[in-house]
């Protein structure tokens, strides 16, 4: 009889033992989902915000024209009102009305003239302007020209061209990039790039200074893409957008 209930005594260890360790194991494993659960929130919350935060950029850019005004065209910055901890806000921006406007490009177009000069700095085959001028095959995106260019000739010219420029038929001298400068200044030997690209850097050109033989230019302009980057936590958003004025007329998440 002893020796029965010392059996029954292990057997009731045994299952003591067992049910204790279903019940650790049962503890862990809601313990991991909760925090799995709890992270993939966290990882959306971070998401939402880094989006929104992003989407906020362009209202930010506009009622802060300093922004733009203290930050080189190309450069990347961070608008420290909404940056900190974890969050962060970086701008970029390129004025369109430095750039060749090729909607509604027509050979008859001083644009269309810098725009051959162009292909030929860049070496890019020339037929690929018979396809910008086709007025059947108008573009809304810029990236629409990849529908007719090779990526290696895009990469070429997507820097020096715009589908936003106001006017259409001027280029702002003091945002120009050498290229484009060189472009619309091709048959005009008596203007120096060089002369402009140290002037400009030092002091920007003023409308009064412009000449006659600089009618080809303007020195103000109100057309900027500008690029968000927004980060929260460990995720990133960014959006592209096109301001005239202080209206976005252009925008999308990448």
């Amino acid at each position: 009889m002893h020796q029965i209930i010392n059996r029954e005594r292990g057997v009731a260890l045994i299952v003591v033992l067992l049910i204790t360790a279903l019940l650790i194991a049962l503890v862990f494993e809601f313990a991991y989902g909760t925090r799995v659960s709890l992270q993939a929130a966290m990882n959306f919350r971070d998401s939402q915000r880094a989006f929104f935060l992003a989407r906020s950029g362009p209202a930010i850019f506009v009622k802060y024209k300093a922004l733009k005004d203290n930050l080189p065209q190309g450069e990347w910055g961070v608008i420290p009102l909404v940056s900190a901890s974890d969050t962060e806000l970086k701008i970029r921006w390129e004025d369109e009305a430095g750039k060749i406007d090729i909607h509604g490009l027509r050979k008859e177009n001083a644009a269309f003239t810098w725009l051959t000069e162009l292909f030929r700095r860049k070496n890019v085959s020339q037929e690929i302007l018979d396809t910008l001028v086709d007025p059947t095959k108008q573009r809304q995106l810029l990236t629409e020209l990849h529908r007719f260019m090779k990526d290696e000739d895009y990469n070429k010219i997507a820097p020096y061209v715009t589908l936003y420029s106001q006017p259409a038929d001027r280029i702002n001298i003091n945002t120009a990039p050498e290229d484009v400068l060189r472009s619309v200044l091709a048959t005009k030997t008596t203007i120096s790039v060089s002369a402009i690209l140290s002037r400009r850097k030092d002091q920007p050109y003023t409308s009064a200074e412009l000449t006659t033989d600089m009618s080809d230019f303007v020195a103000i302009s109100n057309v900027s893409k500008v690029y968000f980057f927004a980060t929260v936590g460990s995720y990133t958003k960014q959006i592209e957008t096109v301001i005239d004025g202080s209206t976005p007329v252009y925008w999308r998440s990448l």
